[in-house]
């Protein structure tokens, strides 16, 4: 063997032998080469499939927005009623840092805005987040459990998301509560809203019209994973109307009349 490697050596000196062998080498590896760069090209036409097929749900979830979920004005005027909550937390207004998950199209980054604080929002939608560009508010397109991760301890004054919690499977939505709370400042504030299942007609059909919800999420759930996550005084909000209808039985009117949605408040000390 040694002998091989001594006579090898000596010719790949010499320029015919030392091309010849350079040949020979790669033609043995060509069949290797070729394989790697088949298995290249199939997971870059596997990430083109995804990107065009994400595309095309950005565009059908705008449109199902468009449809369902309301105006601009109508959600504008439901966030109103959180305004108050970031009043009252103990940071300056220009110096409040708020990150609004899953911002869509930027209804609560532009209420914010209006009311001089700073907010960015992130959304997995690209389409989403152009809209909310487009109105000129800080918007990016990240991952949630991502982006968190890449912040700083205490570094943002309040985290919000409004109907983000029932799409996420639970390890998901555990280690958004943990990032949440570690990435908070001292006396900031996380706020989810979501749609509240104690309403029947809300659990059972209402729910289920987006096709991307996991699963309903009760308050007094909602409220003991914000708490078991490290958060104090947990408040859940009950809001945003009902079917306003009177059974004159009080467990009818809680199983069918109660709010369609509510929030789950909790601060970090």
């Amino acid at each position: 063997m040694k002998n091989i490697r001594y006579i090898l050596g000596f010719l790949y000196k010499i320029p015919f032998f030392g091309y010849l062998i350079k040949t020979t080498v790669i033609l043995m590896r060509a069949p290797y080469l070729l394989a790697r760069i088949q298995r290249l090209e199939a997971l870059l036409q596997k990430k083109e499939q995804l990107l065009e097929t994400k595309n095309s749900f950005d565009e059908f979830y705008v449109a199902f927005e468009e449809k369902f979920r309301g105006s601009r004005e109508e959600i504008k005027k439901r966030a109103n009623q959180y305004l108050s909550y970031i009043k009252d937390l103990p940071f300056e207004t220009n110096k409040t840092k708020i990150l609004d998950i899953g911002c869509g199209r930027g209804e609560w980054l532009e209420l914010l805005k209006e009311n001089g604080y700073n907010a960015r929002g992130i959304d997995i939608n690209s389409l989403m987040v152009k809209i909310s560009k487009d109105l000129f508010l800080d918007a990016l397109e990240a991952d949630a459990i991502e982006y968190l991760g890449i912040q700083k301890d205490e570094s943002i004054s309040c985290i919000s998301g409004f109907h983000i919690v029932e799409h996420l499977p639970f390890e998901l939505l555990m280690t958004l509560l943990k990032e949440s709370h570690r990435v908070l400042q001292k006396g900031g504030m996380v706020l989810f809203e979501t749609p509240n299942p104690e309403n029947l007609v809300v659990g059972a059909h209402m729910f289920y019209k987006d096709m991307t919800h996991k699963n309903p999420l009760p308050p007094d759930v909602a409220q003991f994973l914000l708490e078991y996550n490290g958060f104090t005084s947990v408040q859940i909000l009950r809001v945003n109307g009902s079917f306003d209808v009177d059974f004159k039985n009080d467990f009818l009117n809680f199983q069918f009349n109660s709010q369609f949605d509510y929030a789950v408040v909790g601060y970090k000390l």
